[in-house]
Order: C-alpha cells, then sequence, then structure tokens
C-alpha cells in the first residue's frame, strides 16, 4: 500500500481540480465550434489564404488566445497533477512543476507570436 503524506502536495487540490473542469468545457466548446465552422460551414474549403483573411479579425484571434491558453492549461494542469499524485520525492516534483512551467511559457510564447504574425501577414503579398 502507497504510504502518502498529503502535507507535501499542494493544498489547492480542490481548486486544480475544479479549474480542471472548467478548462475542459472551455476546450469542448471552443473545439466543437472549430469543427462545425472549418467542416460543415466552410465546406471543408479552407484555403490558407481564406484562414488569413479570417485572423485579421480580432475576435477571432480572441478565440485563438482563448484557445491556446485554456489548452495549455488544462494539458500542463493534468501533468502536474499525475506528478504530484506519483512523485513523492519534494525535490523531484519541485524540478517537473519547473520543467512544465518552463515549457508552458515557451509554448505560451510561441503561441501568441504565432497568432500575432499571421494576423498581420497581408493578402496578396
Amino acid at each position: 500500500m502507497m504510504k502518502k503524506n498529503f502535507k507535501e502536495t499542494s493544498k489547492t487540490g480542490a481548486i486544480a481540480w475544479l479549474l480542471q473542469r472548467i478548462s475542459a468545457v472551455i476546450l469542448f466548446i471552443l473545439l466543437i465550434y472549430h469543427f462545425v465552422y472549418y467542416h460543415f460551414i466552410s465546406a471543408g474549403n479552407y484555403l490558407w489564404d481564406k484562414v488569413v483573411a479570417k485572423m485579421q479579425s480580432p475576435w477571432f484571434n480572441l478565440l485563438q488566445f482563448i484557445f491556446l491558453v485554456t489548452a495549455l492549461y488544462h494539458g500542463l494542469n493534468g501533468i502536474w497533477m499525475i506528478s504530484e499524485d506519483y512523485i513523492h520525492n519534494k525535490f523531484r516534483r519541485m524540478f517537473i512543476f519547473g520543467l512544465i512551467l518552463m515549457v508552458g511559457l515557451a509554448l505560451f510564447f510561441i503561441g501568441v507570436l504565432t497568432i500575432i504574425k499571421i494576423s498581420s501577414l497581408k493578402l496578396g503579398v
């Protein structure tokens, strides 16, 4: 039987659990919107110039940003919650946390730069 000292783990477990469920619902709604819009409304005929034209809208970029933040939070928080369950050494948990944080910040930075770069492209150039 596994012994676990719960005093050494996160004290925000209930909040992390709730935010994980909320982010899952947001991701599901955004995924359904993406799937219906791109595969049914546009009849699957979305070429690069149409995508770039769509990304000129600030609302579209806001949805992309929300999707990026929510997906990163949901995925990385899930990895952190699993690591808290199975890694009992405090140093190893903090190392994993630092690694998750660095990967998350790098992916966030790359994602934001991609949204900005594509939304600033001019059509026909």
